[in-house]
């Protein structure tokens, strides 16, 4: 299995970097540039908004940039390759529990990323993804439930704090079998690393799925296997276990 890997998709927050940095580290940038030379192309798959994770991917060099959960796919040089809006009514359902619960928010359109405010006309808007930060854990638990209920989304979380909402079916899983399915791969030829729930998908389906030491406890059941922590370099030591022989994460 170790041997067949094509393709690495890489989260951000939590396994490259800490929330909101943009720069990643020597080591990484060495594992991906290694990884490109052994014939596997390397992806980011975040939950961030192109623009927040344009500066890694040039770092990274990587082609394909998956951002907002799958709710967008991009080339590097800018090109929309998909982009899955969510529906006027689940966006009014949405902005509904939101209202009652009046806690922060990020919501992201097709043009730009409102944090903590919402337009007048925000139904003339198109939507991708909606987050909500809570720390309040029973008020969190609570709004969880009202949206779990809802049949049209897809709620996912990047840290135990917050809530992050796409339209149903859409993932980092889904957008990467997007790409992948043009190139002639299959899912277990994908290596995926990633620590929140938006990662969950695409790290049990993955022919090998890695989970950050600093990974939610979810995420770690459904792995594979556990690398080391963010700061302890988890994501490049996992990469870098693809070609040591008898040593690192596969040993």
């Amino acid at each position: 299995m170790i041997n067949n890997i094509k393709w690495i998709a890489l989260d951000l927050d939590g396994t490259l970097v800490d929330h909101g940095e943009r720069y990643v580290s020597d080591r990484m940038i060495k594992a991906v540039n290694d990884a490109r030379e052994q014939g596997i192309e390397v992806v980011i798959a975040t939950g961030r908004h192109r623009s927040t994770s344009l500066a890694i991917a040039e770092q990274l060099q990587v082609d394909y940039m998956i951002t907002l959960n799958g709710g967008e796919i991009w080339t590097r040089d800018g090109e929309l390759i998909e982009r899955a809006a969510i529906d006027e009514e689940t966006v009014k359902e949405i902005i509904k529990i939101h209202q009652q619960n009046e806690t922060y928010h990020w919501l992201v359109s097709d043009e730009r990323i409102y944090r903590g405010e919402l337009p007048d006309n925000y139904l003339e808007h198109t939507w991708i993804k909606f987050g909500f930060h809570v720390e309040d854990d029973q008020q969190r638990e609570k709004m969880r439930a009202q949206f779990a209920q809802m049949p049209t989304i897809e709620l996912s979380n990047s840290s135990l704090k917050n809530m992050e909402l796409n339209r149903k079916g859409t993932h980092k899983k889904a957008a990467i079998e997007r790409l992948i399915k043009s190139k002639g791969i299959e899912f277990d030829a994908v290596m995926a690393i990633g620590d929140s729930m938006n990662d969950i998908k695409m790290i049990e389906s993955a022919g090998i799925g890695v989970a950050m030491g600093n990974g939610q406890d979810e995420v770690k059941e459904k792995a594979n296997y556990i690398t080391k922590s963010l700061h302890q370099e988890g994501a490049a030591y996992a990469i870098e276990s693809l070609w040591a022989q008898d040593k690192g994460l596969f040993k």
